[in-house]
This record gives C-alpha cells, sequence and structure tokens, in this order.
C-alpha cells in the first residue's frame, strides 16, 4: 500500500509549530493579544489625529450657517427699508430720545427683535423672567413681534447653531444664551435710511478710543468728518449672551457697553484670546471676523469711526451721540 505523501509546505508548518488548515477552510488562525493591542493602539492614534479635525470642521459649520442666518435677517432688513425707507427700530433709538427732550417707551412690536423693556432712564424693570427661553410671553415676543419677521417667517434664522441656552456665563464662547435670538442690531441707526450713514462730522472732541485689542486709540477732533464704507459699516453682531442678550437686557440691541460672542474658531491657547464672531455690513454681507474676547462694542465702533455714547471713563458723549442718532418728531413713529 502506497503511503499518503506529505506536502513540504504542510510539512514545513508542521515543523515550526503551527497547525495546517487545509484550503478552503472556513476558520484562520486568531489574532495574538500583541497584535489586538497594536491594532487597538492604532486606532487611538487615529481617533486622536481626527477629533481636532472633526471638531473643527463642526465649529466651521456652526460658522457658516450663523453666517447664514445673519445673511437672511439683512436681508429681512432690506425688504424692510424697501418698504418704509428707513432702517428698522432699536431700543437705544428711543432711549435715546433723553437727547432731545424725554425718552419714548418701547412696548414689545416696535424693535427689529421683538422684545420689550421696561428702562426708564436708567432704571430697569424686567420685562420678562428668566430662564427666558422658558418664559411664554418671552418666546411669544421674540422673534415673532418683531418688525422683521414677517418678511422671514423662520425663527430659527434668528438663533446661532453653536449658541444654546442656558446660564449666561462671561465666557470667550459667549456662554448660555435666551434660546430665541442671537444677534443684535447696531443700536444707533434706527429709522435712519442708510444713504443717511455715509459719513459723519464730529460736533466734538472724541479723544482716546480704544481699539480692538486694547492696544491702540484713535482719536476724533471737532470738525472732522468721517467717510463710511457701506461694506465696513458694521450693522448687526453676534452679541455675547452676558452682554445683554441673556442677562439683564434680552433685546437684540448692541450698544458700545455691549460685547461679541468669538465662539467660532476660538483659539483659546494664545496670550490672548481670539474667535471668529459672525458681523453684517450696511452693504448685506457677512462676515465670520477674527476679534480679542473681550471685544466691546465702542471699541469695534472706533475702528470704522461710528460715534459711542458710553466712553472708556468719563461722562457719556452726548454732543456727538445727539448729532448721530435720528431725532424722533411725533410720539408714534411706528
Amino acid at each position: 500500500m502506497k503511503s499518503e505523501a506529505v506536502h513540504p509546505t504542510n510539512h514545513a508548518l508542521w515543523k515550526s509549530g503551527y497547525t495546517w488548515i487545509p484550503e478552503g477552510s472556513r476558520h484562520g488562525r486568531a489574532f495574538t493579544l500583541v497584535e489586538v493591542l497594536v491594532v487597538t493602539a492604532i486606532i487611538a492614534v487615529l481617533i486622536a489625529l481626527l477629533l481636532p479635525a472633526l471638531s473643527q470642521a463642526r465649529d466651521q459649520a456652526r460658522s457658516v450657517s450663523c453666517r447664514s442666518n445673519m445673511k437672511q435677517l439683512m436681508t429681512g432688513m432690506y425688504l424692510y427699508v424697501g418698504d418704509y425707507k428707513v432702517l428698522p427700530a432699536t431700543h437705544s433709538l428711543f432711549w435715546m430720545q433723553v437727547l432731545f427732550g424725554k425718552e419714548w417707551p418701547r412696548p414689545t412690536g416696535v424693535t427689529w427683535d421683538g422684545a420689550r423693556d421696561r428702562l426708564v432712564g436708567v432704571t430697569y424693570t424686567a420685562a420678562y423672567r428668566q430662564p427666558y427661553h422658558l418664559d411664554p410671553e418671552f418666546v411669544a415676543d421674540v422673534p415673532g413681534r418683531g418688525t422683521l419677521f414677517r418678511y422671514l417667517k423662520k425663527p430659527a434664522v434668528y438663533l446661532c447653531p453653536a449658541d444654546k441656552p442656558g446660564p449666561a456665563d462671561d465666557t470667550p464662547l459667549g456662554g448660555g444664551g435666551n434660546g430665541r435670538l442671537s444677534y443684535s442690531m447696531n443700536a444707533y441707526i434706527g429709522y435712519r435710511a442708510p444713504e443717511q450713514l455715509q459719513s459723519f462730522t464730529y460736533v466734538a472732541d472724541s479723544l482716546d478710543n480704544l481699539l480692538p485689542g486694547r492696544q491702540k486709540k484713535v482719536s476724533f477732533r471737532t470738525g472732522q468728518r468721517v467717510v463710511f464704507s457701506s461694506s465696513r459699516f458694521m450693522t448687526m453682531f453676534e452679541d455675547h449672551p452676558s452682554y445683554h442678550t441673556n442677562a439683564t437686557f434680552p433685546d437684540g440691541n448692541f450698544n458700545c457697553i455691549d460685547r461679541i460672542a468669538t465662539r467660532h474658531m476660538l483659539d483659546s491657547k494664545s496670550r490672548t484670546a481670539k474667535g471668529r464672531s459672525s458681523i453684517a455690513f450696511l452693504d448685506g454681507h457677512v462676515e465670520a471676523c477674527l476679534y480679542p474676547a473681550k471685544t466691546l462694542g465702542r471699541e469695534l465702533f472706533a475702528e470704522f469711526g461710528q460715534p459711542r455714547f458710553w466712553p472708556e471713563s468719563g461722562l457719556p458723549d452726548r454732543a456727538n451721540m445727539a448729532a448721530f442718532i435720528k431725532r424722533l418728531q411725533t410720539p408714534c413713529p411706528w
């Protein structure tokens, strides 16, 4: 009887301590513990490398969505301008009438965002209950009763996707929002026609205005004429919730003592934290502007030459603001 020959390859496998698995078998050898650990380590390294990139991609997507929202708001604003020939009202427009005699009340439905307030002079009585996103009155007013809403009819465009409701902590990212409104309009331009915002001549000295970053200053002298470029005139801002869209004043009114939210692509590791904030300009375009985290409205206004009411120190600039703000001639312009 002829003995079965041993295949050399199979014999070598047997000699080396491996079990020969015939061709076509459904079972292979198991991974060793070392191999499993190596694969696991490689996967962990890949995840560590990819997570920052994925996080940055998500942040950039939210920034793009935020700018898209603001672009739609600016479109609504210019539809309003087409109907009324002026920009919509802001809360400060009515408060600033004190420069000419007496401030006017701001009931709901007269400002672009829909919020009401109960500010008399500098005495404030809350119009809504915190947390605002759970107050049915606030939810009903903002943004639905704003003067732009009939052009947009989409509450979602008033809210940045990165602005989540919660406590208004003073952080570079912006803390928690009011759940209804992330953006604020330039407080001082309400009821002015866009073509009236081409230049301004200072009627009094405005000295040592800090610029963003607080390292440089700019001064404007009496009689100095500043020409505004519509592509650089800041009109709408991504407001920081604690200054004041989710704190004392839950409205869309960007004043010189308000602060932008630098929540997009924030670099918190640098000596001065910087991030990008969505800002819309008078010509309607929107940019993700890079600024230090604690940039105030008056610093941004100084950058393109708009007068500010509240300086860094000293008395309010009543003279220049009275020359800049729209003076209302009748008690009910709306």
